[in-house]
This record gives C-alpha cells, structure tokens and sequence, in this order.
C-alpha cells in the first residue's frame, strides 16, 4: 500500500505512518512549489485513484450518485464521476443547493465534467434514503472540523441514512481526519480513499467505525516530499519486535514474571494472567496470591509457581509487601491487579509497591488501576517503566473527566494520560491506543470484537508483562503484545463463542512473525 514518506523511524516493525491534516496539506504544497507539479494534476490522480477503487471494490455496481461540495474535495467527486461515466457507468452529481465546488483546481474540473454532459444538480435527501445506488461522498475533506451545518449538515445526515453503499473521499465527511472526533452526523462509509497518506482518524474511534475499508492512493508526490507523522500504524509485522529465545538460555533469561493479584471470589483473572505471559514466551511465572485463596489458585495452575502471600483480612494489604517484595527479586517484570479487589487496604500496599518496591517495570490493569484512583500523577517518579492497561471507563477515572469525552477523543485521551502518569497508556477497546509520554502514539490494526469477553484484558496484561521480562521497552512491549492480543483474537476461530482461554492458546501463533 502506497503510503507518504516521513524521515522518522518507526518505533517497531511493521508500523505504517499515520498523518494529520496539516501534514497532507504541507505535502501537496512541497509537491507544487518545490517540484513543479501543478495542483490540479494532483486532483486528477486523486480522483482517478478513487473512481479505480470504486471500479475494483464495487464490479457489480453500474450507477452511482456524487455528492460534492464547495471545495477541493468535490473537485475530486467530479473527476470520480468524469471517470465512472467514462467506465459506462450512469452517473449523477448533486451539491447542496446544487452549488458546485467553488475553489480553482475544482471549477475547473467542474468545466471539464460538463464538457461530457455532467452537470450538478440538487441533492434531495428522500432519494438517498429510497434509492440503493451507489453514493460518493465528497462534501467535506480532512480540514473540516466540528459539526457539519447548514446545508451542508443536512446533506451529511442524508448521507448517514443512504440505502446504498458509501464510498467517502479523503475522510468520511464528518469524521475528524486529525483524532476521529465526530461531533454531529458523520457519513458512515464502506470504503474510504484517502490519498498520498494515510489518516489517523481513519483508524481511531468513534472514526474508524465510519472509515469502512481504507485505502490509500498514490497520487504522485515523490518520495522527497517527507511530513512527520502524528502515529504509527501497527500491523501483525509488530511482533517480530519480540526477540527468540536464546538457545544457551534458562528459563529466568527466557523472562521470569511476577503476577500480583487475586482476591476472594476473583481467582480466575490471576489464573488468566499468569497462564497468558506463559503462552507469551515467559520461561517462568511466579503468581503472588492472598494466603486465603492460595489453595484454588494453585489448583489450576500446574505449570505456574503459585505463592501464597499474608493478607489483610482476605486480600492483599501492606502486611502483604515483604512477601511480594521478596518474591520479586528473581522476576524481570510485574504484573499488578487482576483480580485484586478493592479492599481499602490495597491502595496503601500498591502504592507501596509502585513507588518504592522493587525497581521492575510493571503493568497495572483491572483492580490495579481503580486503586490508583483519580490522581496518579506520582507514577511519573517511579523509577522503572510503567504500562497502564485502561479500556474506556478506567481511563475516565484516571483523568477525572467523563467517560463520553474520553470515547468522543480517545487519541487525546491516551496522550494525556502517559503525559500526566509518565506512563505508557494503552487505551483499550477497537483501534486500541499506545501512547508513551515522549508522544508517540502507535494504533493497534489488530483485534475484533471476539475480544469483547471476560478476562481477555487479564491476558493482554499478562502478554505485556511477558514482553517486559524478555527484555523490551515499554512502548515496544505494548505495541507487540496489543497486536499479537489482536491476532489471537482473530486465530482463536471461534467467533462471537471466543473466550479468554481461546486467546490464550492462540498466542504462541500469534507471535510468529
């Protein structure tokens, strides 16, 4: 997949770039002033790229209606039409208003496209929602931002309802392209062509659930013309970031890890955990337990060393840190609150742990993060590594904002949470974030919905953890273990049926590179 070129590494293997509008819009202006290419080519090759899509994407479709705006991004709904009709296709372009693209490059495709008999009529919301033709959105490009209004509002929501396949152009029209924010009504596409590079928003939620299919089209900028990144992009390519095994190596080089978790009545999610970082390559796994459930736990878990720890009345308390403590001096990385309820003792013993237990770096999930409360700035002193693992709801309560502007823009969200932590963020749920306090944001391209099931967050923490103890960064560790959490979900095979334990099984496959 063609994609723009960017001078920046990426943070691991098989990460794509993901840019922002103003960084599509620096490459078009390099591609004109500094290397000769007129703008309206640029649109001609834009347009071409996505009548091709359409053509490739839709064979059996003989008819299509264009819907176009005043700017750029009509201009290149008429070049998709011109393109169509030229194919043999039956071809309609309508504007609200019946007012066609108004900027240069556009008008003059405007001129080109009625020289063949296309002109521009009124768009009528009731044929839209009666008609199952193929529709082309191309009403809003990536500049636009907030909700759509107007006339141009009313026709996005006509858009919304369609009874025939979309196809947006660029972005669909009112998704955010920068973060995926979608304020009002937002078309929701089978198929987006989005040109030279590919957009953040059209991989971040509530976004990506309008992007449909993402494809993006080389519309002939060189590859001299290099633009920052604002993300990266990983693929099932991101775990060949994990490093073998070394052949001469025992199983506490392999990664030694130390689960802490587990409270009466939530055995299970230790179990996950610890069972998950073995699948993940962990040589070994020590699971710290309350002495009280020491007995169930270590029932079900045969391949993994369960120690029975003190407790404060049944769960973990500070009473619990010199056993914990002592059992982590032969472990490479931590693996805190599955399961660990929410006694009040518990966050004076985590915050222990944390803060001046032994110098590991550690996931903290589940029961973890609700003890870290609503202000777990001190994080950022820690002296070792920290992944935070939130799905939407924990993510709130650390930032103490409202869950509905966490979902409505998770890319802030994840940044500001490994900004204020000094953490490594992992926002959970579809197209989960990675965000490492240094600013790098790398989205996950992996996972369905057969990962919506109990304890499947347990065994993303326990991958993590494994990836810590064999030796990878953070950020890295994160990255790898959301993506190979994702392939598992996908190799399980069992659908809407997949369970944690399904997950866990598929994790040795996942991994392979």
């Amino acid at each position: 997949m063609p994609t723009a070129s960017t001078i920046l590494p990426p943070p691991l293997p098989g990460c794509t770039p993901l840019f922002d509008a103003d960084a599509m819009r620096q490459a078009d202006r390099r591609a004109t002033l500094d290397h000769g290419m007129p703008s309206i080519l640029l649109m001609e090759r834009a347009g071409l790229a996505s009548a091709t899509a359409i053509l490739r994407r839709f064979p059996g479709e003989r008819a299509a209606l264009v819907c176009v705006g005043r700017g750029n991004n009509g201009g290149d709904g008429l070049v998709v039409a011109r393109h169509l009709a030229e194919a043999g296709w039956d071809v309609e372009v309508v504007a609200p208003g019946g007012e066609g693209p108004a900027t240069p490059d556009a008008q003059t495709m405007g001129q080109v496209a009625r020289s063949i008999g296309i002109g521009v009529g009124v768009l009528d919301p009731a044929r839209l929602a009666a008609e199952r033709r193929l529709v082309v959105d191309a009403l809003l490009g990536i500049g636009a931002r907030g909700a759509p209004r107007g006339g141009v509002g009313e026709a996005v929501a006509a858009l919304a309802g369609a009874a025939g396949p979309v196809v947006s152009l660029d972005v669909p029209s009112g998704v955010d392209a920068d973060s995926g924010r979608v304020a009002g009504e937002a078309v929701g596409a089978v198929l987006t062509v989005t040109y030279h590079g590919d957009m953040v928003g059209l991989h971040v939620e509530p976004g990506r659930g309008h992007a449909g299919e993402v494809v993006v089209a080389d519309i002939g900028i060189p590859t001299a013309v290099a633009v920052p990144p604002v993300a990266w992009l990983a693929g099932p390519g991101a775990v060949a970031a994990v490093p073998p095994r070394a052949p001469a190596g025992d199983k506490y080089r392999a990664g030694a890890v130390l689960v802490v978790a587990a409270s009466p009545g939530l055995t299970g999610a230790a179990a996950l955990c610890s069972r998950a970082a073995l699948r993940a390559g962990a040589g070994i796994v020590v699971a710290a337990v309350p002495r009280g459930v020491h007995p169930l736990v270590a029932a079900g878990l045969q391949e993994v060393m369960v120690a029975p720890v003190d407790e404060d009345d049944g769960a973990l308390g500070p009473s619990s840190l010199p056993d914990v403590v002592a059992q982590s001096a032969r472990v490479g990385a931590l693996a805190v609150g599955p399961g660990l309820g929410r006694a009040g003792g518990t966050t004076t013993f985590l915050r222990r742990l944390l803060e001046g237990g032994p110098i590991l770096p550690a996931v903290v999930d589940a029961d973890g993060l609700w003890h870290l409360g609503g202000s777990p700035g001190w994080l950022a002193n820690r002296p070792a590594a920290t992944v935070l693992t939130p799905h939407a709801g924990e993510a709130a309560r650390l930032l103490g904002r409202p869950r509905a502007e966490v979902e409505a823009d998770r890319l802030a969200a994840a940044r500001d949470l490994a900004a204020a932590t000094g953490a490594v963020a992992v926002l959970k749920g579809p197209g989960t974030i990675v965000a490492a306090p240094d600013g790098t944001v790398v989205v996950s391209a992996t996972g369905s919905a057969a990962l919506s099931t109990a304890g499947s967050g347990d065994v993303l923490t326990g991958v993590i953890a494994a990836l810590l103890a064999r030796g990878l960064p953070a950020l890295q560790a994160a990255a790898a273990g959301v993506v190979a959490h994702g392939r598992a979900g996908d190799l399980a095979g069992r659908g809407d049926g997949t369970i944690a334990g399904d997950v866990i099984e598929a994790l040795p496959a996942a991994l392979r590179p």
